[in-house]
């Protein structure tokens, strides 16, 4: 379960990360929405790893 929040968490953040830079290289318009989506998700991840780090 750890392993999978960490990925998720990372993976997450990584992709809100790089999804604007990649839509503003191929002059798209950024889905804003779907990347805040992203980083809560990830920032939500590393909440619970860190809110049940003596359980997992």
């Amino acid at each position: 379960m750890k392993k999978l929040l960490t990925w998720g968490a990372v993976g997450l953040l990584t992709t809100a990360i790089l999804d604007p830079i990649i839509y503003s290289m191929l002059d798209m318009p950024i889905p804003w929405t779907r990347d805040l989506l992203m980083a809560a998700g990830g920032v939500g991840g590393f909440y619970l790893l860190i809110k049940y780090r003596h359980d997992l």
